[in-house]
């Protein structure tokens, strides 16, 4: 079993802890958290090794795999710059895909990527790297998802649908087939999207119009 180190401390940390236990694939030596202000408390029986300066120190050590456990970043920038001190070190970072979710064997799933329970991936879609496809999300055939997203619960990306890098797709909304959402918009949630989304968006209500 391969050992990982773990970034990030919320919420979020325990549905991944939660996952890669249940896969049995890596073994969760630690979490790192931005600072030492909770060192030593625990994330699900797992403790908080310290700050992300440690990274230099496991790395040498011989963990050489890391995965992001940042889900409040709405847009990703902070994933995304953690992702990138950690990878100049040598860092590899795993898909970390729930037992309960169904991922087609044709679609495309780049690195750090972490599927949630029950969530569904279907034939021809591609998500770019550390995105997040959450709880019981639905990714139809043929989606294209950028970096950096954020998928969240319930969300329904039907069949073709096109979302850039750096947004969040909120819980329980809805984009209809055919439809591009362009980088760094929020989709809130609820919202019904029945037209492309403009770059910096942020869209609300049913059908989903901008704030």
């Amino acid at each position: 079993m391969k050992d990982i180190i773990l970034l990030g401390a919320g919420g979020h940390c325990k549905s991944v802890i939660d996952s890669i236990e249940n896969a049995g694939e890596f073994n969760i030596i630690g979490i790192l958290d931005k600072d030492d202000k909770n060192k030593d408390e625990n994330i699900s029986k797992y403790k908080i090794l310290g700050s992300d300066i440690l990274l230099h120190q496991l790395y040498d050590k011989g963990i050489k795999n890391a995965f992001i456990c940042l889900a409040g970043d709405n847009n990703g920038f902070l994933r995304k710059k953690l992702y990138n001190i950690a990878k100049n070190i040598g860092f590899e970072f795993p898909v970390i895909k729930d037992k309960t979710a169904i991922v087609s064997k044709n679609s495309i799933i780049e690195e750090g990527v972490f599927i949630g329970k029950g969530a569904v991936v279907n034939s021809g879609s591609y998500i770019g790297k550390n995105t997040i496809i959450n709880t019981k999300s639905v990714i139809e055939h043929d989606v294209k998802i950028g970096e950096y997203c954020n998928i969240a619960p319930g969300a329904i990306l039907c069949g073709e649908v096109n979302v850039k890098s750096h947004c969040l797709i909120g819980a329980n909304s809805t984009v209809i087939p055919m439809k591009n959402i362009d980088e760094n918009s929020i989709i809130s949630a609820g919202a019904v999207i029945i037209k492309d989304v403009l770059k910096n968006s942020v869209i609300v209500g049913n059908p989903g119009r901008s704030l």
